[in-house]
């Protein structure tokens, strides 16, 4: 199938499945890291145009999850100035991403994920909450994975523990359903992806159960290091090789 950028469907549908599970696991056990991986993932082997729509409907049941289980601590008050401004910026973010080259969309996800790393990620107070969302979900249309830049956001509010990753889950759960009726709109069809998607669901749910049962014994600061090395290597692979795709080099 030509839709996938790998020699052998079967080997990617392999990898994907693994990969879904080891992202689902990694969210499951420190609430953050899972989704930019799975873009960095998404980045090396899908074309440029199926990235970011089929990175948002793993992601978007994913985050469903998360929330159907913790809809009890979801700060409702607050959710509908994040509601309005996703709905602008997703609108906003697909005028955008029509007008700008593929490849480009390559080298932006591998700077974002660069700056998620060790980029300033700015606070937020609560008149600014409409203003962040429609920057984070216009960003989130192009580049994809925009998690970091909602949970600080959210992490202004100084909701607990509990309250702040359910309505870290919602926020995204409704941008990742914004930007699938975006990219269908602009004729992304999903077909050729259903069994992908399907699996990676599958797959991302049983990571996120098991997760649960080992988030209290993997050293964190640890882990932390090893998540930014590698997503740093990954990153830099996505910029280099838009780079050759754009011609930068010649």
């Amino acid at each position: 199938m030509n839709e996938f950028l790998i020699f052998n469907e079967n080997i990617f549908l392999i990898f994907a499945i693994l990969g879904s599970f080891f992202t689902s696991l990694i969210s499951s056990i420190f609430g953050i890291g899972g989704g930019v991986i799975l873009l960095t993932f998404f980045a090396s082997f899908l074309p440029p145009l199926a990235i970011i729509p089929v990175h948002a409907a793993v992601q978007l049941a994913s985050n469903a999850g998360r929330v159907f289980l913790l809809k009890r601590d979801i700060h409702w008050p607050i959710l509908y100035l994040f509601i309005i401004g996703c709905l602008f910026g997703a609108i906003l973010g697909g005028i955008i991403v029509i007008q700008i080259p593929l490849n480009l969309i390559k080298f932006l996800m591998g700077l974002f994920i660069l700056w998620s790393i060790y980029g300033y990620l700015p606070k937020f107070n609560k008149k600014q909450i409409f203003f962040g969302s429609i920057i984070s979900c216009t960003v989130s249309v192009i580049v994809g994975a925009t998690g970091p830049f909602i949970a600080a956001i959210v992490n202004t509010l100084k909701l607990p523990k509990k309250k702040h990753i359910a309505t870290v889950g919602f926020v995204m759960m409704t941008k990742h359903i914004l930007k699938i009726c975006v990219f269908t709109f602009l004729g992304f069809s999903f077909a050729p992806y259903i069994k992908l998607i399907f699996l990676m669901i599958v797959s991302g749910f049983i990571g996120t159960i098991i997760g649960r049962n080992i988030m209290n014994i993997i050293d964190e600061n640890f882990f932390r290091k090893i998540l930014n090395f590698a997503l740093t290597i990954l990153a830099l692979r996505i910029i280099f090789y838009s780079f050759k795709d754009l011609n930068f080099f010649y």
